[in-house]
């Protein structure tokens, strides 16, 4: 970013213009300084605030302990699916215990993506949605997506329910020691 400084003034200028010219330099740096921490300022919130990068990253690397976490019943005229209660494991290294859930009146044999949303990584009893589009399901389709899983509903009429998938490509391997941010 380039400072724009005044003219310089005449050879052998008067005491009295001088010192305008050198305040006028004085208030150019002053500003220069003060757009510069304007970016800075951006740039810190892009990467550490609520949404930024840090927290994109932390999502992006998560998964639920257990891995498989939903399921799908046939309850009469349409499907419920449940979420058990699971811990979320962040990329970061921070883990928070999530409640289970359900979400009723969904359609017979149809594969859906389940997540919530938490932008902050807080949210101990998040509202969970099911979508037949899985790539909206996915962490970070939005900021803050948590993906859960997917699960195919039962036929109508099936007395089974139906167990769902874990996350893949969540940063989890089964049987790893370590997580692993893709």
């Amino acid at each position: 970013m380039a400072i724009e400084l005044p003219p310089l003034p005449p050879t052998e200028p008067s005491w009295g213009a001088f010192q305008v010219w050198w305040q006028q330099v004085k208030e150019a740096i002053e500003k220069s300084e003060a757009a510069q921490q304007e970016i800075l300022d951006a740039l810190d919130q892009a990467v550490g605030g609520a949404g930024g990068l840090n927290t994109q990253m932390a999502i992006l690397g998560s998964f639920s302990i257990p891995t498989m976490v939903v399921t799908a019943a046939d309850v009469g005229a349409n499907v419920t699916i449940t979420i058990a209660a699971h811990i979320r494991h962040y990329g970061n290294g921070t883990e928070l215990p999530v409640a289970g859930g359900s979400i009723t009146g969904k359609a017979f044999s149809t594969k859906y993506g389940i997540y919530y949303d938490d932008l902050e990584m807080v949210d101990s009893t998040p509202a969970y949605f099911a979508t037949t589009d899985l790539a909206e399901a996915q962490h970070n389709f939005i900021a803050g997506r948590h993906y859960v899983g997917t699960v195919t509903t039962p036929a109508d009429g099936a007395a089974a329910t139906t167990a769902g998938s874990p996350p893949a490509g969540s940063g989890y391997t089964a049987g790893a020691s370590a997580v692993v941010i893709p």
